[in-house]
């Protein structure tokens, strides 16, 4: 009877001991659970590419925690430097836009090739959180790539890059190519026009809200011209500003005036076998070069993010092309 006592009392000591220690295993369990979040959320990346605008970034995703959607913070020193919301990723890297700018000196260390700690999701631990409302944080997540060019999603509440809110086109850059036609007076022995397709580039830079330094470079080549087995090549440089007005239906106009040159080359004009000839020769290589005010205006209509269908319609030239804005 008392070796049956005995085992009573030694089977409930195990039971209770047994339970203390599961509930502190679960408690151990919970807190290195809490612990794991509340820093598996910090981690290292690298930036590989900023942007002109500073508004998009692409850094690495070594560590395979970033996705499309998601909210993080970059941080230096552990401090935090700016908001951001990843865009794409795409074979190792991610694409993010800068949403908010926490702190001016951290934003200004940010370079390429650097690493910077990123934290996805909650950022309070690392300081005073901007309270953000569920509509707003609804409103501010990206959907899909093109949101990556909009300024829809762009929190400039601190200033921070408030010259470019009144901007239609955001970055500074627009690179065009273009054709044209180009028409020159034939000699009066041979009567009519020689038309020939003049390709061009150009480049404009937003020196400041709207207003664009562009440079203009168009080449023709015209085969026997002024005469038979002669070659005559036509250069034309023209310099704009422009000022740009947003229209409807993502077109976007640009008044312009400027200067241009045309240069001629022409080494074998003038070499006929007959004074006269020479000299109507020589007169049509004159006649086109030329110099002179211009005006007119640039029409563009936004394809895809990035890129525009373009029309320049003015007293230098009227031609066709497509842009590129970085």
């Amino acid at each position: 009877m008392k070796l049956l006592q005995f085992k009573i009392i030694y089977l409930f000591l195990c039971l209770g001991l047994s339970n203390q220690i599961w509930a502190q295993s679960l408690v151990d369990d919970a807190n290195l659970s809490m612990g794991a979040n509340s820093e598996g959320n910090s981690f290292q990346e690298t930036i590989k590419i900023i942007s002109n605008s500073k508004k998009i970034f692409i850094l690495t995703n070594n560590n395979q925690l970033l996705g499309p959607g998601d909210f993080i913070s970059l941080a230096l020193e552990n401090k935090l430097a700016a908001r951001a919301v990843v865009g794409k990723v795409h074979q190792g890297q991610v694409g993010i836009k800068i949403l908010k700018i926490y702190s001016m000196s951290q934003w200004t260390k940010l370079r390429r090739n650097q690493e910077v700690q990123i934290i996805r999701g909650d950022d309070s631990s690392f300081g005073k959180k901007p309270e953000v409302k569920s509509e707003e944080a609804a409103v501010n997540r990206i959907k899909s790539e093109e949101d990556l060019y909009s300024g829809d999603v762009v929190d400039d509440s601190a200033g921070i890059i408030e010259e470019n809110k009144n901007r239609h086109i955001k970055p500074d850059n627009v690179v065009s190519i273009s054709a044209a036609y180009f028409d020159a007076n034939e000699i009066q022995s041979r009567g009519g026009k020689m038309r020939q397709t003049m390709f061009g580039v150009s480049w404009a830079y937003q020196f400041t809200d709207n207003y664009f330094l562009e440079g203009v470079y168009g080449r023709a080549l015209l085969d026997n011209y002024p005469a038979e087995q002669a070659q005559t090549l036509v250069n034309h440089i023209v310099g704009r500003l422009k000022y740009n007005l947003k229209g409807p239906a993502y077109t976007f106009i640009m008044p312009y005036i400027g200067f241009q040159t045309y240069n001629v080359s022409s080494p074998d004009a003038g070499k006929g076998t007959s004074a006269s000839q020479n000299e109507e020769e020589l007169t049509a290589i004159n006649d086109l070069k030329k110099s002179g005010a211009v005006f007119g205006v640039t029409l563009m209509r936004r394809l895809v993010p990035g890129w525009f269908i373009k029309t320049d319609i003015g007293s230098d030239v009227i031609n066709l092309g497509f842009s590129i804005e970085f």
